[in-house]
């Protein structure tokens, strides 16, 4: 795997459940956050405030795979 590669899988084992199905349903199915928030019990808001707050955490675990912390 390339560096790239390691810190995305990095940054994928450190989410909990609900942010990573949030994440990867949205970027990889293009699920909309009224779907995603009809199939969690979320309201619109709170869907997509895990999905931004999950984006954050994600450049953040990146960022320290890349630094090797």
């Amino acid at each position: 795997m390339n560096l790239e590669n390691d810190s995305l899988f990095y940054a994928l084992k450190h989410l909990n459940g609900k942010e990573r199905y949030v994440f990867l349903e949205r970027v990889l199915n293009e699920v909309s956050f009224e779907e995603l928030a009809a199939v969690l019990g979320l309201s619109y808001k709170g869907t997509t405030t895990i999905y931004y707050r999950t984006v954050q955490k994600m450049k953040k675990y990146m960022k320290e795979m890349e630094n090797g912390l």
